[in-house]
């Protein structure tokens, strides 16, 4: 009898231990998000004028040294070479238009006539749309992780929820954010991250690392059933080349926008690297002569803004700001979020001949992201 009390008291002591242990040292979850329900496209640029035996096997030792995780090929995309097209490199941004072949495992290997449009070729036309579907939810995935990049090198800390990037003027990191899925959610409570933001992303800022900020993002932020890269991207950055009248959004070497711009008369565009320090939805001047929006440099003298009269485009004619069509720079403040770098240089612009994507990336701005008690006087 004392036995089996004796086993009873070590039974129920073992659960209570055990009961408390997960209390106050709960297991850690791992983060997995959801597995990805459709296939993942890597566009890449080959050769023009090889045979197909060639490509096939410049296509192996492609696979071979990519070095994919878990030895998942995606669906290869590739498109002949045009001026400014690196070779086989990975091409995340690109929307393509023509092709040469798709290969699927690395061994199925369509090939199409490179001269040719192929509009009725039905798996040309579902790749091109799962690639044009692919790269906005990077895009959406990279402003967002730039955002909070840029938020935690100011402020010294994430901030406790996505939606404090949505602060108002002057801590308008970003005008909304992005649904995650492909579109662009418009939220009818700014402040609030709604259910529909939950299912497309996932922000767990325990996994952020200090001491490795930027990379340590692409963990803490996800977005389910996102198949990434496999590569390293970097935060978003601007890059003006003033003798192309260029501007450029590059993630390291990638270019995600390319936009034509005016600049200033007789060498007034200053060169040097600066960070945006505002943005401004509708920003006041004396003739209504900034446009739609402004991006203020660190040196607040010049902007980054639109324009009343748009034939300035590609001319120096400005008193130093750079200018952009009004939809380019409602692009552009859409994609870049406060304390984005920008580089003002006299290099030419590498030569790309791809067009922007379209739809545009357009987030709807907000009435708070206006500055009403201020007309701004930068050097237009």
């Amino acid at each position: 009898m004392g036995q089996k009390i004796l086993i009873n008291t070590f039974k129920w002591g073992s659960i209570l231990l055990l009961f408390f242990y997960f209390q106050f040292f709960p297991p850690e979850r791992a983060y997995a998000p959801e597995a990805a329900s459709s296939p993942f496209y890597e566009v890449i640029a080959i050769p023009a004028g090889k045979k197909p035996d060639q490509l096939k096997s410049d296509l192996k030792h492609y696979i071979q040294k990519r070095h994919y995780p878990g030895g998942r090929i995606p669906i290869i995309f590739a498109v002949p070479q045009t001026a400014g097209l690196p070779l086989y490199e990975p091409l995340p941004f690109y929307q393509p238009s023509a092709v040469r072949y798709i290969a699927r495992s690395g061994d199925s290997i369509t090939f199409f006539d490179p001269s040719c449009a192929c509009g009725q070729e039905l798996e040309i036309d579902n790749a091109k749309r799962m690639i044009s579907l692919q790269r906005t939810r990077l895009e959406e995935a990279l402003v967002v992780r730039s955002g909070l990049y840029h938020y935690y090198v100011t402020k010294g800390h994430l901030p406790a929820k996505l939606a404090e990037l949505l602060r108002p003027f002057p801590g308008n990191y970003l005008s909304q954010l992005p649904s995650g899925k492909g579109n662009l959610l418009q939220q009818k409570n700014l402040l609030q991250e709604s259910v529909q933001l939950k299912q497309g992303f996932e922000y767990r800022s325990g996994l952020f690392n200090p001491s490795n900020p930027w990379f340590s993002l692409q963990k803490a932020v996800r977005l389910y059933q996102l198949e990434e890269p496999n590569e390293q991207l970097e935060p978003i950055e601007i890059k003006i080349y003033e003798p192309s009248y260029r501007l450029l959004v590059m993630s390291g070497r990638n270019i995600v926008r390319s936009y034509p711009i005016g600049l200033g008369a007789e060498n007034r565009t200053p060169t040097g690297v600066y960070q945006i320090v505002l943005k401004v939805n509708q920003p006041l001047s004396v003739s209504k002569v900034y446009g739609t929006r402004g991006l203020v440099l660190s040196d607040e003298r010049y902007a980054i803004h639109g324009t009343n009269d748009p034939a300035s485009i590609g001319k120096a004619v400005s008193k130093g700001c750079i200018r952009l069509d009004n939809q380019d720079v409602e692009e552009l403040y859409s994609l870049i979020p406060l304390g984005t770098k920008v580089t003002i240089s006299k290099e030419k612009a590498p030569s790309y001949t791809s067009t922007n994507p379209s739809p545009r990336f357009i987030l709807p701005v907000r009435p708070d992201e206006q500055n009403p008690l201020r007309v701004y006087h930068w050097n237009n």
